[in-house]
């Protein structure tokens, strides 16, 4: 049996429309209103002569606000991306470094000592 998703009634800049979907109706609601919002915000200053234009020039705005929020979820990831290769090349050196036995190397305090050993190895002959 085919079951039809509920029409949720929504007021978009002082008309009345009839929405069907399988959407949440609270979410249909908060998303229409948007819109509305949106059309409002576009004669708060000007007059616009048509509803067409005032929808185009609304769907222009949410289309910015909507490219807008790409871009920065696309930099987003990129700053991530890049802070994690830097992080995986920084543990690859650390392990490398890990797995290579240790290199000593002779400190002042090391050649002063072998030094006095080889003046006392140097009397003792």
């Amino acid at each position: 049996m085919n079951v039809r998703p509920d029409t949720i009634r929504v007021s978009i800049y002082g008309r009345e429309y009839s929405i069907r979907g399988d959407a949440d109706p609270g979410y249909i609601r908060e998303i229409a209103h948007y819109l509305d919002m949106k059309m409002r915000q576009m004669t708060d200053n000007t007059t616009v002569p048509s509803t067409a234009k005032v929808a185009i020039l609304a769907a222009l705005n949410i289309t910015d606000e909507l490219f807008q929020r790409e871009r920065q979820i696309r930099e987003t990831a990129d700053d991530r991306e890049s802070a994690v290769s830097v992080l995986a090349a920084r543990i690859e050196r650390t392990l490398s470094e890990l797995s290579q036995p240790p290199s000593f190397k002779a400190s002042p305090d090391t050649l002063e000592i072998e030094e006095l050993q080889q003046i006392e190895t140097s009397d003792r002959a």
